[in-house]
Parts: C-alpha cells; structure tokens; sequence
C-alpha cells in the first residue's frame, strides 16, 4: 500500500514548478550569493506530501546544506513558503552524472559497472582501498579479520558454517570504506563469476524509487536478489524512508537466507540508528556487529610508520611520535598530515624537524572538533564500553552499565555547564544525590585505578579535552 502511495506522490510531482519556486524564495530569504553558492545546483529527488527530498552534487556540499541549512530548520522553514504540509526536508548525495533525464534502462546488473563483476551504482570503487594498502592495528584488528572472512582469503574461513552478516561502524575517517571496498576488490581477484554489488544507501533509494516512477519494482527486486555480494555504506541514510527501509529489510532477509554474504557499513551501531524500523535494526542486529575503534598512540604510531614506508620515505621516529601524540582526530587526518610533512620535504628540500613539523601541521586540529553536550558524551561513552545510549540511561544496575553510566556522568559535570538535576534527567530521572556520588566515585577511582584513569583520560581525548 505505501509503496502506491509514494508512487502516487511521485506522478503528481512537479520540479520545474517547484524549483523554480524554491530559486526565488531562497534568494529572497538567503540573498543571490549563497542561494548560487549552495543551492543553485540541488535537484529535487521527491516530494512525498510531508517529506521533500534534495539531491546534492557532492557529500560536500550535501554535509555543508545539512549542517548550516537543515539541523538550523532554515531550509525547512524556506520549503514550507511553498509547501506547508511539508514537515522535514533531506539532502542527500548524488553525481550530477548519476541522475538520468529518461527512465532507468532493464539492462541486467552485469552492464552497471566497468569493473568486472564489481557492480558500482553509480558509485565508482577506490582501486587504492585494497586489502594491501590498509594498514591494521589494534583498533581495528577484528574488522580486518571478519573482512578478510567475508572475503574468503582468512585462514579461519570456515569459522561459521553460513556467510555471516557484517555491521561496521565507527566515527569518520577511520577507514571503514576503505575495507568495505578492499571485499569486493579481493572477492572480484579470486572468483570473477561472483556478482558483487558496492553502493551506498542513498544510491540504493535512488536506484528504489527510480523503479517505483519506471513501474519497473519487480525489475529492481530481480537485480537485487541475483547478486551474491551486498556491501551497503552509509547505512544511516535510509533513517526516516519507510519504503526504502522495507525494501531494504526484504533484500537483506532474502540474501541472508540464501547464504549470500552481506557487508553494512554505517557511523553508528545498529541500537543507536534513529528513525530505523525496529525489525531492521534487530534483524542487522542478528549478524556480527564490528566496532571501528579510534586508535590510540600506539596505533596511531604504528599507522604512521606503514604509511611512511609505504610512500616510500623515511622520517626520523621523534618527528612520527610527535605527529602521534598531537593528531588524534582520525586516521585520515594522520594521512594528510603525514603526505603534507613529506611534500614539504619533496619540494621545499628540506629536513623534517620537530620545529618545522609544528609549523606545518599547524593548521590541523589536533583534537576532535566535538560539540560538548550531554548527547555527545552519552554517545562517546557508549561507544567506548560498547553498550548502547538506550543502556546507558535505563534504570538497569548492572556493573557493566552501571559504572560507565558513572563514567558519562562524571565527563557531563566535568565538561559542560550543566546543573546536577539536569545530568541526572539525562540519565532516566535519577535524582542530584545520585550524580554526586557517581562525580565522587569516578574521581576517587582515578586516583587509585590506573586502569580507570586511562579510561578516563582516553575519552576526553576523544572529547578534545
């Protein structure tokens, strides 16, 4: 029924209209400089009575509308001159190149892609995230080893009896799809019969709702059940799409039972997905859900000398430390500055030193740039104990819940304005008393609890403390 609805919904759209619409009030509300700056290239996606759906040309520029435009409501408040049934607007990442001005050809999954057998959507593969230009450390040991599994190339292949669903998720920049795409890579080297699909969930309601306009939803199913190998990124893109989310559910149970291998990628654990029906997030949750850790000093360490010998160069271990200690955002942050220090002595021709190492990593942040709010704490604590927000604020006491609960408690009145009855409202409507006794207990912990000091201390690393 609601897939006729939206199909409904999509015959009765009107985009020139719309658009044009929309150009004058944005350049009235906003000015002509940031209406051309912004959104003089969005393309309407759908219009679906309460949710209007943009098209960007670039995750760039679809993050940049997100931040400054959609969570400040301004985009909202600008659709609903022209709609105002309309309840939430969404931006969402499209080529240019990918959005057709005819209906979708029946062409069979095989012709999608140049690469054999690696089917993109639309979505080109990264030739250089392969499985040898990865570098694994601790904080990602798993990942790379239930990877290389789905891959078929571990030593433990015949681990589990069934290919096993994976869910890897973790903060950006750490190299999540770098391994998504080294399984296809490394699926499509050794067995060339094997169709694999690589996209991303935008792509997949693109490719979704294309069928639905083309009457062709049966065409699309057929596509999507003869593969053998799904690898979905961005999974928290389909939050708030019902028809999507349920087409997606019946794909993903369709492969699973029949033992194809698919491969989620997404910032966030299944538990902690908002607006994602819950029969999705459990049946995710079914599989083997991979938590993509941010490295620690040794990691990062370790992480700077395989990417300095794989440049082929060679830098002073003082200057990789300093470099370690001091970048602590993220693993592509590590890589840029890394590639930046060794163009510098490429073609400055000089020496890397200490010194001339501070000045030229100057402009990047050596702390995570993280908002300090209650909800951010919650989130960085839970991801760090590896329980979920909805845990961490229940009325449960186990000490596996409980002393993080403690942990976040204690970070929220170290860090933030927030009063003592606030912090305790955040956590289930405990009482004030409680929160200073969880204050005093963590604080008294960390002077005599090596172990909880370094707990400490790591999450407000990754605070930016």
């Amino acid at each position: 029924m609601e897939t006729i609805v939206i199909k409904q919904a999509l015959e009765n759209t009107s985009p020139n209209n719309f658009l044009s619409d929309f150009t004058q009030v944005c350049r009235t509300d906003l000015g002509e400089e940031i209406f051309s700056k912004w959104f003089s290239s969005l393309e309407l996606f759908s219009d679906l009575n309460s949710e209007v759906v943009f098209a960007a040309s670039s995750k760039f520029l679809r993050d940049w509308i997100i931040r400054e435009f959609v969570e400040t409501k301004i985009l909202t408040k600008i659709v609903q001159k022209i709609r105002p049934q309309v309840r939430k607007v969404t931006v969402i990442c499209l080529a240019k190149e990918a959005i057709p001005t005819a209906a979708p050809t029946t062409e069979k999954v095989l012709n999608l892609s140049r690469h054999d057998n690696v089917f993109a959507f639309g979505t080109e593969l990264n030739k250089r995230y392969n499985f040898e230009n990865f570098v694994s450390a601790k904080c990602n040991k798993l990942a790379v080893s239930m990877a290389k599994i789905a891959a078929g190339i571990d030593a433990q292949i015949n681990l589990f009896d069934d290919k096993i669903p994976l869910f890897i998720h973790g903060g950006v920049g750490m190299g999540k799809t770098h391994l998504a795409q080294a399984i296809a890579w490394k699926i499509q080297e050794f067995d060339r019969t094997k169709r694999v699909v690589y996209l991303s969930a935008e792509k997949f309601m693109y490719h979704f709702v294309q069928s639905i306009r083309s009457n062709d939803v049966m065409g699309f199913k057929e596509k999507m059940r003869s593969i053998d190998v799904l690898i979905v990124d961005d999974v928290q893109f389909i939050a708030g799409k019902e028809s999507t989310q349920q087409e997606f559910m019946n794909c993903f149970n369709y492969l699973v039972e029949a033992n194809k291998q698919v491969v989620l990628v997404c910032d966030r654990r299944p538990s902690d997905l908002e607006n994602v029906d819950e029969k999705l997030k459990s049946r995710i949750s079914g599989g083997m859900i991979i938590n993509f850790k941010n490295p620690d000093y040794a990691d990062r360490l370790a992480i700077l000398q395989a990417k300095t010998k794989m440049m082929g160069h060679e830098i002073d271990e003082n200057i990789l430390s300093f470099i370690a200690e001091n970048i602590t955002s993220s693993v592509r942050d590590l890589e840029g500055a890394l590639k930046k220090l060794i163009a510098e002595k490429v073609f400055a021709e000089t020496e890397i030193t200490i010194e001339s190492a501070r000045e030229t990593l100057a402009g990047y942040s050596n702390k995570p740039k993280i908002k300090t709010t209650v909800e951010t704490i919650q989130q960085i604590v839970g991801e760090f104990y590896d329980i979920s927000v909805k845990s961490l604020i229940s009325k449960t006491r186990e000490r596996r819940i409980s002393r993080p609960r403690q942990v976040a408690m204690y970070l929220i009145k170290t860090h933030t304005e927030e009063s003592l009855p606030k912090i305790g409202a955040a956590f289930g409507g405990k009482n004030h008393a409680t929160v200073i006794h969880a204050c005093k207990l963590i604080k008294k912990m960390m002077e005599t609890d090596a172990k909880m000091m370094q707990e400490v201390k790591a999450l407000e690393e990754k605070l930016g403390k």
